[in-house]
C-alpha cells in the first residue's frame, strides 16, 4: 500500500498456511479455523481487534459476513462453565459454580486489564503461576487454561501471561464468531487486494535458503535453484525454520528452541444439522479429570482431552443440508510420521472412529445418537501432524511453533523479521495484527 514493491512466496499452493482450507468429493473444508475471535459488539466499540484489522487492511466489515456463536462451554469432569459473546454471562457462570473464588477471580480480571500483554517488552511470566497466586479454585484455574492453550500456546502445560491475556480478551470478553464462507471469506479478499496492489505470488515455490553478509541478508534461493535479492524480508515459517535457512545463525541458540505440540483433528460430514441431535452449542472443550494435560503425548493421540467444534451452530439453522463435526485431540509427530504408508491409513482409519466415540460422551444424549450419526455421515477426512509439517514444513508437525517467541519481530540482522505464530500474536486476527506491526514498525517507519 505504501510504494513497496512485494513478493510473496508459498511453500504451499493454497494460501492460508496453517488456516487455511481444501476440497475433498467436492466439499470444502477449513483446516485451521475452528473461531475467528474478538468478536465485534457495541460493548467493544472501535477498540476491538477486528476492526483495527480491517480498518488498516481497508476492508468492510459486512465482507466477512460474521455469523456469532450460539454459546461454548468448557467441562471438566462433571464441571462445565458455559459462555456466549456476553462477557457478564461468563462471570456469572464463574460466580454459580465457584462462588468462594468471586472475589479473587474479579481481582484476577483486573490484573490481567492492568498487565501491558500488547506490548512487545510484556513481562515473561508462567500463567500457572498466576493463576496459583490468584486464590481462584485449583479447577477453575485448570478450566481456564484448557481453551487458551488449545488456541494458542506453545509452551508444554503452561501459557505465557501476556498470550493468556490476548486468548482471554479474544475468546470471553469479545467472543467468538465465523465467517458465513469460513476462512475463504478471509482469504478471497487478501488475495484480490494483493492483486490490485500489483504483489507478485508464487505458489507452490518453497525457500531453500537465505543468504546473508555482516548484519545483513542479501537474498533467498529458491527450491529450483533461482536467486532472488531482497532489500527487507519478512519469514512466517517459523523462527527454527527461518534459522535453518540461514548460512549464519540469526538467533541465540535458546531463543530458536523447537516446539512440540501438534493435533489429530477428523472431521466428519453428515446430513441434516446439530440440532437435529439437541446438539445446539458451537465449541465444547473438554478434560476427562480436574487437572488439564496440555503436551506432547507419550502415544499417537491424547484423548483425555480435546475440542470439539460444530461449525454450523453458528448463526442460525437455517438452509443447512449437511454439517460437520470436528474433533481434535493432541498428537505425536514422531509416532505418527514413523508409521508406513499403509500402517498410517489404516491407523488413521481407526482413530476416526475412536475420536468419535469418546467426543460423543461430551454432547447432550451423544452416545445415544452413535448409530445415527454414522448412519448420515457422507464423508470422514482426519489431518495428523505429519499432515501439517507436510504442507507447512513446520518442525514436528507444530501448532504453534517455538515456546520462546520475538513479539517485535527482530532478529540480529537488521533487515530480517519474523511475523506469524513465533513472533507471538496468536489467532488468525492477531497474527495479521502481527505481521501489520512488523511491516508498520521495522519497515515503513524503522526507529
Amino acid at each position: 500500500m505504501f510504494g513497496k514493491k512485494v513478493l510473496l512466496v508459498e511453500q504451499h499452493y493454497v494460501v492460508g498456511g496453517l488456516n487455511s482450507f481444501y476440497a475433498r468429493k467436492g466439499k470444502k473444508f477449513d483446516v485451521g479455523l475452528h473461531a475467528l475471535t474478538n468478536y465485534p459488539s457495541t460493548s467493544s466499540g472501535k477498540s476491538s481487534p477486528l476492526l483495527k484489522l480491517l480498518r488498516q487492511l481497508r476492508f468492510s466489515l459486512d465482507e466477512l459476513e460474521l455469523l456469532p456463536q450460539s454459546s461454548s462451554r468448557i467441562t471438566f469432569g462433571d464441571c462445565s462453565l458455559s459462555f456466549t459473546n456476553d462477557f457478564q454471562y461468563f462471570c456469572d457462570q464463574v460466580a454459580e459454580n465457584f462462588p468462594s473464588s468471586i472475589d479473587s477471580f474479579s481481582k484476577l480480571l483486573q490484573k490481567m486489564q492492568d498487565f501491558p500483554a500488547y506490548q512487545v517488552d510484556a513481562p515473561d511470566l508462567s500463567t500457572r503461576s498466576v493463576l496459583a497466586e490468584s486464590g481462584i479454585e485449583p479447577l477453575l484455574a485448570e478450566m481456564l487454561l484448557c481453551p487458551t492453550c488449545y488456541y494458542g500456546s506453545a509452551l508444554p502445560n503452561d501459557i505465557d501471561f501476556a498470550t493468556f491475556v490476548m486468548l482471554f480478551d479474544a475468546i470471553f470478553r469479545q467472543g467468538l464468531c465465523r465467517p458465513k464462507l469460513g476462512i475463504r471469506a478471509i482469504l478471497d479478499p487478501l488475495v484480490k487486494k494483493l492483486k490490485e496492489l500489483g504483489v507478485e505470488r508464487r505458489m507452490n515455490c518453497p525457500v531453500q535458503a537465505i543468504s546473508s553478509t555482516g548484519d545483513e541478508v542479501t537474498e533467498v534461493v529458491m527450491a529450483n535453484g533461482e536467486t532472488i535479492q531482497a532489500k527487507q524480508i519478512i519469514s512466517t515459517c517459523g523462527v527454527r525454520e527461518t534459522e535453518d535457512l540461514l548460512n549464519q545463525p540469526a538467533l541465540e541458540p535458546e531463543t530458536a528452541v523447537t516446539g512440540k505440540f501438534s493435533v489429530i483433528e477428523s472431521i466428519r460430514v453428515f446430513d441434516g444439522h446439530p440440532r437435529d441431535f439437541g446438539w445446539d452449542e458451537t465449541i465444547v472443550f473438554f478434560n476427562e479429570s480436574d487437572t488439564f494435560n496440555y503436551d506432547c503425548p507419550d502415544g499417537l493421540v491424547d484423548i483425555k482431552s480435546g475440542v470439539i467444534c460444530l461449525p454450523d451452530n453458528y448463526g442460525s439453522a437455517n438452509e443447512h443440508q449437511e454439517s460437520k463435526i470436528r474433533v481434535t485431540h493432541p498428537a505425536n509427530f514422531s509416532q505418527w510420521s514413523a508409521l508406513s504408508e499403509s500402517e498410517y491409513s489404516q491407523t488413521k482409519r481407526l482413530w476416526e472412529k475412536t475420536l468419535l466415540e469418546n467426543a460423543l460422551q461430551y454432547l447432550p444424549m451423544g452416545k445415544q445418537h452413535s448409530d445415527r450419526l454414522n448412519q448420515q455421515t457422507t464423508l470422514v477426512d482426519t489431518f495428523t501432524p505429519k499432515t501439517i509439517k507436510r504442507f507447512t514444513q513446520h518442525i514436528n508437525g507444530t501448532l504453534y511453533g517455538s515456546p520462546t517467541k520475538r513479539r517485535d519481530g527482530s532478529t540480529k540482522y537488521k533487515n530480517l523479521y519474523l511475523a506469524g505464530t513465533d513472533q507471538g500474536y496468536v489467532g488468525i486476527v492477531g497474527a495479521m495484527l502481527g505481521g501489520i506491526a512488523v511491516a508498520n514498525n521495522q519497515i515503513l517507519r524503522p526507529g
